[in-house]
C-alpha cells in the first residue's frame, strides 16, 4: 500500500481495550501508512489539538471519561475513511463515520432534547445540523406532518420528510441509506375521529387511517386533529 503523508503530525492513541480486535491490525496499517504516530495505550491526560484516541464506539464505557477530558475521539470507520480518500483526521469531539460528510441536514417538529440527540448523529457522522431553512438543506427530518417545515421539504425543497428512523439507521450502517423505508407517511401525527358512518365503511376509514401512519380515535376528543363526518351523503374533514 502506498505511503502518504495525509495524517502527519497526529498523535493517535488507540488500546486494544478499546476496539474490536479483528480490525485493530488494520487500524493500526492505516494509521502508519498515512504518517501518524501511533501509541498503543489510552492516555485521557493527552488532549491536544493533534491529539486523537480512537474508541469502538460512544457505548464504550471509556467514552464518557475521555470526552469529558476533551480528547478529539475517532471511530474505526472515521479512521479507515480518512485513509481511503486522504482526509485529515476531524477535530470535532467524536467522528463516528464519514456517512453525513458534506451534508445539511435540517430537524423540525422535535422537542430540545430530541433535537440534541439528532445533532450529535448528524455531527458524528460527518455531517450539519441547521439551524433555518435552505435550499441547500441535503435531508429534513420531521418528527409528523404537523412539524413546520414538512410542507416547506415537499413544495420547497421538493424532497421528502424522513422520520428519525432514518438517521438512526444511517447510524447503525455508516451510510447514508435510501429515504423510501423512512418517509413520513401522509397522516404521521394526525388523530382522527370518525361520526356518523357505521359498518364496513367505518371499518375501512379505520384502516386507511392506521395504514398512512395516523391514529384512529373511536371517541372526539381534544387530542383528536380531525373529524370525518358524513354530511348529505359526502364525506367531509373538519380541520
Amino acid at each position: 500500500m502506498l505511503k502518504t503523508n495525509t495524517f502527519k503530525g497526529a498523535n493517535v492513541f488507540m488500546s486494544r481495550n478499546l476496539v474490536p480486535p479483528e480490525i485493530f491490525d488494520t487500524l493500526l496499517d492505516a494509521l502508519k501508512l498515512n504518517g501518524a504516530e501511533v501509541f498503543p495505550c489510552c492516555d485521557p491526560s493527552r488532549n491536544g489539538r493533534n491529539d486523537y484516541h480512537v474508541i469502538s464506539s460512544p457505548d464504550h464505557e471509556k467514552f464518557e471519561d475521555l470526552r469529558a477530558k476533551g480528547c478529539n475521539l475517532l471511530g474505526p470507520q472515521c479512521v479507515l475513511s480518512c485513509a481511503k480518500e486522504h482526509k485529515q483526521l476531524p477535530k470535532q469531539g467524536f467522528t463516528c463515520c464519514l456517512a453525513m460528510d458534506g451534508l445539511k441536514v435540517l430537524a423540525s417538529g422535535f422537542d430540545t432534547d430530541e433535537k440534541v440527540k439528532i445533532e450529535k448523529l448528524v455531527k458524528a457522522m460527518g455531517g450539519e445540523l441547521c439551524s433555518k431553512a435552505s435550499l441547500d438543506v441535503s435531508f429534513v427530518i420531521v418528527k409528523d406532518v404537523l412539524a413546520a417545515k414538512y410542507k416547506w421539504a415537499l413544495n420547497v425543497l421538493k424532497k421528502p420528510g424522513v422520520t428519525a428512523s432514518w438517521l438512526y439507521q444511517c447510524w447503525t450502517e455508516h451510510r447514508v441509506v435510501p429515504q423510501d423505508l423512512h418517509r413520513v407517511l401522509p397522516l404521521c401525527g394526525l388523530r382522527i375521529c370518525v361520526t356518523g358512518i357505521v359498518g364496513e365503511e367505518r371499518k375501512k376509514i379505520e384502516t386507511l387511517i392506521t395504514q398512512n401512519g395516523g391514529k384512529y380515535s373511536p371517541e372526539l376528543t381534544k387530542q383528536c386533529t380531525h373529524l370525518i363526518c358524513e354530511i348529505s351523503l359526502s364525506l367531509i374533514i373538519i380541520c
